[in-house]
């Protein structure tokens, strides 16, 4: 490495040739090839400073990653400067007042298991190798959002590194209008987040629900229909992940109460036919979650596309679902799914914080895996045609799902509160220093 060429850069700095640069360049989609110019491994808010201040002094855009988990690749560029958190990983904990100081780069499971070991729940996602970021950034759903709240409901303040290099304390009393995009505007638009203090809750166990139809095409519609009707009355502590796929369908779910209680509330779903696996138990919540956190590889290659539901399908509508599952290119690893929103999720207001559709009953998404580079063409092609169609029935896109064939992605992604955002973005990046192929523009 020219070391003069990188003079400035401090941390840990990665350029192409060092022997760790094909791993560091790498994102957790494999289908993501990008080939950065130089990647800094920030370790404290000073690294992230100097790295901002590098790429303007030499004229090098910057993408800010902090798990790598951007399902476009948008945190990463060929010819760019990478700003990477993960070693930003300190947790600390205040048990008087039941907060948490978080760390940018820190990861999922890490974080579940050191809160568990004080009693405390997370209202965090499902991948284990998902950093706070991202996911708290775009607001943040799992198997805890409906009794919890959205990752970023739970957010009591942010420090960000803004596009002079400066350090921003970010609350409700101070940069307010920042805080307020922060909670669901995105990653990498505003400037680049260090940490992350949000209040708790205690929680000792939880019900763990896992339910099967393999093997059993007729249960697909039947869960399609039985979910909608299910769900706008469902109770609050029970939140779910599910799906349905070319051969079945599927339920993943966490219930803040007992077994007993979530079997009457799952009677609906229970009565459709040809269940290939109850599982309905008690278990430590750090269980629960390693449990559904196992289903998840390392590494994958895929596409994915998410969208909010606003209201009832139709039979016709449904029936057109499942014909769209019907052509999927995998028996398996393709398929559409559903992610529940409601609940404590609308207990904030929609104008309360930048995330700006809280009145969705949930998220459906479609994405499909595969295994070789010439399997892409046939998924994509299978994804894009099945948006199209979920597009003309939902409204609005989530943003930590992104989909770069999403059609007036800022509106998509942000509806009302776009020209809020576009007016806080050109308040604290009126160069546009953060930039990515789906980042807020600042324009009034």
């Amino acid at each position: 490495m020219n070391k003069l060429k990188y003079k400035g850069l401090t941390g840990k700095v990665v350029v192409p040739g060092d022997p760790e640069y094909e791993r560091a360049r790498q994102e957790y989609n494999k289908a993501i090839d990008k080939y950065p110019a130089v990647i800094v491994y920030c370790f404290n808010p000073e690294d992230v400073a100097n790295a901002i201040r590098w790429s303007r002094e030499n004229a090098i855009r910057l993408r800010v990653r902090s798990g790598g988990h951007n399902y476009e690749g948008y945190s990463t560029g060929t010819h760019k400067l990478v700003i990477d958190t993960t070693f930003m990983k300190d947790i600390k904990l205040n048990i008087a007042d039941d907060t948490v100081r978080i760390e940018a780069g820190t990861r999922l499971l890490p974080l579940y298991e050191y809160l568990y070991k004080y009693g405390y729940t997370f209202p965090g996602g499902t991948c284990p190798r998902v950093a706070i970021s991202g996911l708290v950034l775009g607001g943040g759903i799992g198997l805890s959002t409906r009794y919890l709240g959205l990752t970023t409901d739970n957010l009591l303040e942010a420090e960000m590194v803004g596009a002079g290099g400066n350090l921003l304390t970010a609350n409700c009393e101070c940069n307010s209008e920042l805080f307020w995009a922060l909670r669901g505007a995105g990653g990498g638009n505003f400037g680049v987040v260090t940490s992350y203090k949000f209040g708790l809750q205690k929680v000792n166990k939880v019900t763990l629900i896992q339910l099967r139809w393999d093997n059993n095409v007729a249960a697909r519609l039947q869960f399609l229909q039985v979910w909608q009707k299910w769900l706008p009355h469902l109770d609050r502590r029970l939140s779910s992940f599910s799906g349905i796929y070319k051969r079945g369908a599927w339920v993943n779910a966490f219930f803040y109460g007992k077994p007993e209680e979530a079997r009457r509330i799952l009677a609906p779903l229970l009565a459709i036919p040809g269940l290939t696996l109850e599982n309905i138990d008690y278990v430590p919540f750090i269980d629960a979650v390693k449990t559904i956190a196992a289903m998840y590889p390392e590494r994958e290659a895929f596409q994915t596309a998410g969208r909010f539901v606003q209201r009832q399908f139709s039979l016709d509508e449904l029936e057109k679902l499942i014909s769209i599952m019907d052509r999927a290119p995998s028996d398996r690893d393709s398929s559409i799914r559903v992610y529940s929103l409601g609940g404590a999720v609308r207990d904030i207001k929609t104008d309360a914080t930048s995330f700006a559709y809280r009145n969705a009953g949930y998220i459906m998404a479609i994405t499909s895996s595969w295994e070789s580079k010439a399997e892409a063409p046939q998924h994509r092609k299978w994804v894009n045609a099945g948006f199209k169609y979920i597009y003309t029935i939902t409204r609005g896109s989530y943003i930590n799902f992104p989909y770069s064939q999403t059609p007036d992605y800022e509106r998509a992604y942000y509806g009302e509160h776009l020209r809020r955002l576009r007016r806080i973005k050109k308040e604290y990046d009126p160069h546009n220093i953060f930039s990515f192929p789906q980042s807020i523009k600042p324009r009034f």
